[in-house]
């Protein structure tokens, strides 16, 4: 067999920072990693789940007649905790991951959605490069769409895949094969030299039904079941998430979805997503559905023909949209056909009771429409929940009074689950790049905590002038003890009584769980293996640590700058009051179809 270096040959087109060569096998090795996920305390729900943007690069990739190989840090170490940043993570240790990564491996694709896991994902990569010095590192996910050039220069990866992902990589990896030049692969940026290119976004796919159904054979589902890793609500049924649509219409200035999906909302065949569900129960017997997507209900008609298709197959299943979705579409007719079709639990995301806060963060939402909606849902005996935030950065106590009576209103409605979360600063959303402009936030280790514990008992940052981390945390509870109090069917119990029946029903094997009963059991073990992680080994060295964040705020400063004198972007204004003025798609539009090179910065990466 030939030496391991003989395989490859240098392209003398491509010169690469950390030395990317493209590839002299025919058939590449390629290895696709879902990292540790982190967790840290929280009163809500669990955000570990499978990983259903991997599980479609895995199918896209497989159909394309590659082999790969999957390494599944959560679902192959479930029991493992590693100390991170004030929190944790769930799965292998990097040095376990990387020992199951094939000797040989040509191409690592790493999976981040999340970027409260970005500092981790880099110590990961940096190991990977350590032992794969000729492979290419490839990064994608929502996190690397919202902060490609950032999320290059400052770690070892050499290309990012932007947006959707299935065509890109299928492309990607057929370029590096065939020894082509990346100029011409949309959707990419990638180190050239000392700088990142960053190529024009891929048009949006159209036809989303010739999509291949995510790979789960590749997936130890028993085992995401077995530890309860399924998202917001445990249900006792096997559980498989589902994506039905793409998407979201909305420009919401406190969301990612604009920059990763634009305003373009794309539903599949209904007819196609029971084919799915169907295929599901019969492979791996599943019975819990929960949907994904961003706003799954918007066409009527489109719901409608998909409970008829369910109800038609009589297939006996449960299925939930955790994530929230839109009002509008929902009547008594439609949520009687939700219902019968075996969905449990409604959630509606109004962010706020107040008109001000919904107006300023483009919450095109009337609070008539979704009251009608939550009277449907509840009358047909769906378990109601709603999502709220608060400490957005142009919150005042004044716009947090406004929630109490608002919560009245809904409990009185039948909503029996409240979710409450303080303000997230993400990354390519339009509040973050106000707040950045106007020298709110830095990109530094408490920015990274800040996102990891926005779920905690008291937010560990505030961008809010009018509130301090005290007055979110007296306001939070504030919220939970009315609106508990007011609910039908607690209605002379209170928050206590609730707290205590979610008790109860958090740690039995029933059917469903409430999203107060996952709360409460989530809050328990956190806050336990939060804890106990003090005592586990770190991730990094805290010098390591800290060196590699006293770059990165310097690093994104000169990002920046650069895109605005290429012109791929514009000022954007400091002030967060003044960006319900104005429609972002634009100025997107822009950055994405600007082909663009970013001069590198003198960054410490950890060895």
């Amino acid at each position: 067999m030939a030496d391991y270096n003989e395989d490859y040959r240098f392209s003398a087109q491509t010169k690469n920072a950390i030395n990317l060569q493209t590839l002299h096998r025919s058939d590449p090795i390629i290895c696709l990693i879902r990292p540790p996920a982190a967790e840290s305390f929280r009163f809500s729900s669990a955000s570990i789940t499978l990983p259903l943007g991997l599980a479609f690069i895995a199918a896209a990739l497989r159909e394309a007649a590659f082999d790969i190989k999957i390494v599944d840090a959560v679902g192959e170490g479930p029991d493992t905790r590693t100390n991170y940043c004030k929190g944790y993570l769930v799965g292998l240790r990097f040095e376990q991951v990387v020992d199951r990564i094939p000797k040989r491996a040509d191409i690592i694709g790493i999976t981040v959605v999340f970027t409260h896991e970005w500092p981790a994902v880099v110590r990961l990569i940096d190991l990977i490069r350590e032992r794969f010095p000729n492979a290419a590192i490839v990064i994608g996910g929502e996190h690397v769409t919202s902060l490609p050039e950032f999320s290059l220069l400052t770690s070892k990866a050499d290309i990012a895949v932007l947006g959707e992902g299935e065509e890109t990589i299928v492309e990607l990896v057929r370029t590096l094969r065939e020894h082509r030049q990346f100029t011409n692969v949309a959707g990419i940026a990638y180190r050239q030299a000392d700088c990142v290119q960053v190529n024009p976004r891929r048009e949006r796919k159209i036809n989303v039904d010739s999509i291949p159904t995510p790979a789960w054979d590749y997936f130890s589902l028993s085992t995401y079941h077995q530890h309860r890793f399924e998202g917001s609500l445990y249900s006792s049924r096997m559980t498989i998430p589902i994506l039905a649509t793409r998407g979201c219409p909305y420009q919401c200035t406190y969301c990612s979805a604009p920059n990763m999906w634009l305003p373009r909302w794309i539903p599949r065949d209904p007819v196609k997503v029971v084919d799915e569900i169907e295929m599901y129960v019969k492979r791996y017997g599943a019975g819990n559905f929960p949907f994904q997507d961003l706003t799954a209900i918007i066409q009527r008609d489109w719901i409608k023909a998909f409970c008829e298709e369910l109800i038609r197959r009589n297939l006996n299943i449960q299925w939930q949209l955790p994530t929230g979705t839109r009002s509008e579409a929902i009547d008594p007719e439609i949520a009687h056909l939700l219902k019968k079709s075996g969905m449990t639990t409604m959630s509606y995301a109004p962010e706020s009771g107040s008109d001000r806060t919904r107006r300023l963060i483009k919450k095109k939402m009337t609070a008539q429409k979704l009251f009608a909606s939550v009277d449907a849902a509840a009358s047909a005996g769906l378990d109601v929940s709603a999502f709220l935030v608060i400490g957005f950065p142009h919150d005042t106590p004044e716009d947090l009074a406004e929630n109490l009576p608002f919560l009245d209103e809904l409990a009185w409605r039948g909503v029996s689950d409240i979710g409450i979360n303080f303000y997230m600063a993400l990354p390519g959303t339009e509040l973050f790049r106000s707040l950045y402009e106007g020298g709110r936030i830095k990109i530094d280790r408490k920015y990274f905590r800040h996102i990891l514990n926005a779920l905690a008992p008291i937010p560990s940052q505030t961008y809010c002038d009018s509130l301090s981390r005290t007055d979110l945390m007296v306001w939070k509870f504030k919220m939970f003890r009315r609106f508990y109090g007011a609910t039908k069917r607690n209605a002379e119990a209170g928050l206590m009584s609730a707290i205590r029946r979610a008790l109860h029903g958090a740690f039995s094997r029933g059917d469903h769980q409430t999203k107060m009963e996952t709360a409460v059991r989530q809050a328990l073990t956190s806050g336990a293996e939060s804890m106990l992680a003090i005592f586990r080994p770190r991730y990094m060295k805290r010098s390591d640590e800290r060196a590699m964040f006293a770059s990165w705020d310097a690093v994104y400063r000169r990002i920046q700058e650069q895109m605005r004198e290429c012109g791929a972007i514009t000022g954007t204004s400091g002030d967060t009051t003044e960006l319900h003025r104005t429609n972002v798609i634009p100025a997107l539009l822009k950055e994405h179809t600007t082909m663009r090179t970013i001069a590198s910065v003198p960054v410490h990466r950890s060895s």
